[in-house]
């Protein structure tokens, strides 16, 4: 960072008596276009740059969403993606000196914080954040959740990220606490809440809304929990909430069906049983499934779960009269609620997924809770695929993630480490078509 810069944040005691305070039209007009809600984050932590102990060069900014990411590129001076980057101090100073304020940084913090820089003492510093990790860890131990593997991390976020004040931290981490300790973090749900009831039990139905501090903070947590990234939009915050078995409503969340064999009279039954007459797969919401009877199939009825719509579509374009359920990656809510329904009538699960880290996953969360048997899913399926894609020279993804044990076939897990190549669900369409038209049974697994 600029000597200069550093000595014109402290040299002159406040620059507002000196030189705010002589133009306040500029300065209305300074909070008027900078003081916006996107930008907070950028100038907080300036403002930590600038009055730290040891000021550095650079920090680190989260772009939680597209408008942050268009307001702080705007006066950056270059386009900002992903969920954060790294600001340098001296480039941003002189961004806001070629505005049509001309003003330093310095100036402009001064302005829109109304208080002057004062540079922290380490001591000081370190005194806070140990006083803000105490809160939250108090906060989190009261509920049992102080030892888990994403609570060190999600306290120093928090610290740094978090931008709640000193004042609302007691309440913030108490209710976030609460929330977190209703969620699944650890494994798939096995109850569902909406995210409105939740936030009821934590002081008021609006509480986890969009944008709010209490919403901010739980997701980071889940992420974290779940080794996700921070959610950047509206698709990712609701993956992240079903992923934790919270529903944002009961009508958007779907699952794909087709051919379901339904075994009831009523008039759900027939309206699904007709859409398979015509040719038409039938997404089912919550609602669909609270209107649903009781018995939806025979006990010992087959049905395959894939992870692929594609994999439904072929079906359907096909006339197979296979019942197929898809999960459409990881399942939602609404989906795992089908697919317990149909195991609690009796039914037997066959699942197949893509041949990658995040793919078998899903099918050990399937295998432990709904007793699905692996389809197609073995060491020597996961070979042949290979020995496919060499012989028609077709170019595979490489397998990235963490690692996972494959209990049904351990040699699956090791070859694939190995090979270090994804392979998925389309490039054995054809395989799974020919199980899906002879019927699935314990020898195609």
């Amino acid at each position: 960072m600029p000597t200069a810069l550093l000595k014109g944040a402290f040299s002159r005691g406040t620059l507002l008596s000196e030189w705010g305070r002589s133009d306040v039209g500029v300065e209305d007009d300074v909070r008027a276009v900078w003081g916006v809600e996107p930008l907070r984050g950028l100038w907080a932590q300036a403002r930590d740059a600038l009055e730290a102990a040891k000021p550095p060069e650079t920090f680190r900014l989260e772009l939680p969403d597209a408008e942050t990411q268009r307001a702080v590129g705007e006066l950056y001076g270059r386009p900002m993606w992903g969920q954060g980057t790294r600001i340098s101090v001296s480039k941003l100073d002189e961004a806001v000196r070629r505005s049509r304020f001309a003003l330093g940084l310095a100036e402009v913090l001064e302005i829109l914080h109304e208080r002057p820089l004062v540079r922290r003492q380490t001591a000081e510093r370190d005194e806070r954040r140990e006083r803000t990790a105490g809160t939250l860890r108090a906060a989190l131990a009261e509920r049992g959740l102080a030892t888990a593997a994403w609570a060190e991390p999600w306290t120093q976020w928090l610290q740094q990220y978090g931008r709640v004040g000193d004042d609302e931290l007691p309440d913030v981490a108490r209710r976030a606490a609460k929330a977190l300790s209703a969620l699944a973090l650890a494994e798939p749900p096995e109850a569902w809440t909406s995210r409105s009831e939740l936030a009821a039990s934590v002081g008021g139905a609006h509480q986890l809304d969009n944008g709010t501090a209490l919403s901010r903070v739980v997701l980071k947590a889940a992420a974290l929990a779940h080794g996700a990234e921070t959610p950047g939009n509206e698709r990712e915050r609701r993956a992240l909430w079903e992923r934790c078995g919270v529903t944002l409503d009961a009508v958007s969340a779907t699952v794909l069906c087709w051919a379901l064999p339904l075994v009831g009279s009523d008039d759900w039954s027939r309206g699904v049983r007709q859409r398979t007459a015509l040719g038409l797969p039938t997404h089912l919401t919550h609602l669909d499934l609270r209107a649903a009877p009781s018995a939806l199939v025979e006990a010992g009825t087959t049905i395959a779960v894939c992870e692929n719509p594609r994999v439904l579509e072929s079906a359907v374009e096909e006339r197979i009269a296979h019942p197929v359920v898809c999960v459409s990656g990881h399942p939602t809510t609404v989906a795992v609620t089908l697919l317990q329904r149909l195991t609690d009538c009796g039914a037997t699960l066959h699942y197949h997924g893509d041949f990658d880290w995040p793919g078998i996953g899903i099918t050990r969360s399937l295998l432990t809770h709904h007793n699905a048997r692996p389809w197609r899913m073995s060491a020597a399926d996961y070979r042949e695929a290979l020995d496919q894609a060499t012989a028609t020279r077709t170019d595979l993804p490489n397998l990235v993630g963490t690692p996972l044990e494959t209990p049904w076939d351990p040699q699956l897990a090791e070859l694939m480490a190995t090979t270090a190549r994804a392979i998925e669900e389309e490039a054995v369409l054809p395989t799974l078509l020919s199980d899906l038209r002879t019927g699935l049974s314990t020898s195609s697994t």
